[in-house]
């Protein structure tokens, strides 16, 4: 049969496999049939331009967006590496306003460095008279109390937002102190908040309560500045509350107290404790409608004896009628004992309610004793919602946590050459998207080539893979042999973090003639390197076929030091400007200043 006679409902669910850029490129325009069916499909898509090649984001805007602004109603826009300064170039484009797509509910922001960018597509999205979510993930955007209040000023101006995600960096004192809400300020219409990286002091809780009075969730991390100046005030519309406390325990009653129509909890408390039956008394006598709780608690313990003595009296206030058969809870707790190599070594404790529900676990450190209320705690503990794990040599090979199972594994920063306990507590791979591999040069690295393979043939879905150090893989590893058909980004700076960009090896000449004739290399769409000279970075363009964004510093850019401060000259920046296509945008980090960031196909 010819796909043109399928039957309409047949397309419609060979489009649901497809995302909307996809279908655009692949069925826009074939026949005024198919277009008809694209429209209507095009209602219910999501607009992820995340690891679109700048050639076809440019198509997309300049042939496509302007007829579509009244139908596209979820995008995500992305500074990523594989896209830098794609938000700025989606604002800016002569077709379109982002104020025009009327019926946009949902809008999602990665990477926004810059808080005029920020400002700018916030005042956009005041003109969306449908948007009903809105996830920000900033990067190097720092406020002080005055831009934060205008932020919110801004949220409030959403007047449809529902569903508010915020990953920023707020400095601490930033409270709100001397600033009251009056009407403008107040979204009605905001009922669930989850602040990524914010740490909600008292005075700021407060304000954030009192401009979404109508709130059902929230996620935050709450840290006490020790000058509370107020009491919390009562939020009678939360049901849904998921927070993490740093060293505030004596606050959680009070805060508890507050919001009496709870139905979940989720709370994390750091370096604190509190036992089983002082839970049930607060949850007893302030959350009399809450329907599912789950705990975790890390703490050191006041003295490393009876151990054992210690845990019991921990499980035995969780073994009672309340947590087992009311709220259908068990809890475990571990006792860990740091490396006893490097001095001092410490105790710690922690203590999580099962199933286990945490996006983290500690396998770090040696743990020498557990106890639970489970019956059948010899059995392996397996962690579903963990998407994020950093694996050493030396992590979860003792009998107790060699018994935990990740299974939904994400990210994955691993250290060659691995353990017999890997492959046991992370089974499966499939969905993994991410992995840094380190090499411990401290041990037999004879095999290390082939277990990287083995492991890369069990990620299908794999698609950054990155090297820390370079130096050090790259005298282990031969490159040209390793396979991965799904990895389009290769990262092979030196490490993950700024800072050692200065101290890790670029790579040379040399180096780059043994990278070009590799299969990944090859396929690679986006890569994260150090050079030595300028004229490598022709090459890289100009030898890797798929190559579509390039982050890289360069040993050639110049620069100096004013009052302590680094200023680079543009010298690099404008050689590189007329060396590489036209069509290509660059763009300095602005948190990262040495550091080029270049889309160029």
């Amino acid at each position: 049969m010819i796909f043109e006679e399928l039957p309409n409902e047949i397309v419609y669910e060979i489009f649901d496999y497809l995302s909307a850029v996809d279908l655009l490129l692949c069925f826009f325009n074939l026949n005024s049939h198919f277009n008809k069916l694209l429209y209507q499909q095009l209602n219910k898509s999501h607009f992820d331009f995340r690891r679109i090649s700048k050639v076809n984001f440019d198509y997309i805007c300049e042939k496509y967006i302007s007829s579509l602004v009244d139908q596209i109603t979820s995008i995500h826009l992305s500074n990523e590496d594989n896209t830098p300064s794609q938000i700025k170039l989606f604002l800016a484009h002569d077709n379109f306003k982002l104020r025009q797509f009327t019926n946009l509910k949902s809008i999602s922001l990665s990477y926004v460095q810059s808080k005029q960018l920020l400002d700018q597509t916030m005042i956009e999205c005041s003109y969306l008279p449908c948007l009903t979510h809105f996830c920000l993930d900033s990067d190097g955007i720092e406020m002080d109390e005055s831009d934060a209040e205008y932020f919110v000023y801004c949220l409030s101006e959403l007047s449809t937002l529902i569903y508010c995600y915020l990953d920023i960096s707020w400095e601490f004192e930033v409270d709100f102190k001397n600033f009251s809400p009056n009407e403008s300020y107040i979204s009605t219409s905001l009922k669930h908040l989850t602040l990524g990286t914010v740490e909600c002091s008292l005075g700021l809780l407060n304000r954030l309560l009192q401009y979404m009075p109508n709130l059902q969730s929230l996620e935050m991390d709450y840290r006490d500045n020790y000058e509370a100046y107020e009491l919390l005030i009562p939020n009678l519309s939360l049901n849904r509350l998921e927070v993490r406390l740093y060293d505030t325990v004596s606050n959680l009653n009070n805060m508890l107290k507050t919001m009496p129509n709870l139905h979940y909890l989720t709370c994390i408390l750091l370096d604190d404790y509190i036992n089983g039956n002082q839970w049930e008394e607060m949850i007893r006598k302030s959350l009399s409608k809450l329907k599912t709780i789950n705990i975790q608690m890390k703490y050191e313990p006041p003295n490393n004896e009876n151990k054992e003595v210690q845990l019991n009296e921990i499980v035995e206030s969780f073994r009672t009628e309340f947590w087992i058969n009311e709220y259908q809870r068990f809890i475990r707790c571990n006792w860990y004992i740091t490396d006893k190599q490097h001095e001092p070594s410490y105790s710690y404790v922690n203590i999580f309610t099962l199933p286990y529900i945490f996006h983290y676990f500690d396998g770090s450190h040696e743990c020498v004793l557990t106890k639970s209320t489970y019956p059948y705690d010899n059995e392996h503990l397996t962690c579903n919602q963990i998407d994020r794990l950093h694996y050493r040599s030396s992590y979860f090979t003792d009998s107790i946590l060699s018994r935990v199972r990740i299974n939904n594994i994400r990210s994955l920063t691993l250290s060659f050459p691995i353990n017999e306990q890997f492959l046991s507590v992370v089974s499966n791979l499939d969905q993994l998207n991410s992995l840094d591999v380190y090499i411990d040069e401290r041990k037999n690295l004879d095999n290390i080539q082939s277990e990287l393979q083995f492991l890369l043939d069990r990620t299908p879905f794999l698609y950054s893979l990155s090297f820390c150090p370079w130096s050090s893989a790259n005298s282990h590893i031969t490159f040209k042999e390793i396979r991965c058909a799904s990895v389009r980004q290769l990262d092979i700076r030196g490490d993950p973090s700024y800072s050692s960009w200065y101290v890790s090896p670029s790579v040379c000449e040399k180096q780059c003639v043994q990278l070009f004739h590799s299969p990944l290399a090859i396929q690679c769409e986006t890569l994260i390197i150090k050079v030595t000279t300028r004229q490598i970075i022709l090459d890289l363009v100009n030898n890797m076929p798929n190559l579509k964004a390039l982050n890289v510093m360069c040993g050639d850019d110049v620069g100096s030091y004013v009052d302590g401060a680094e200023l680079l000259e543009n010298e690099l920046f404008n050689w590189l400007y007329r060396q590489l296509p036209s069509t290509s945008i660059m763009s300095r980090d602005t948190t990262k200043n040495r550091i080029i960031r270049i889309w160029i196909r």
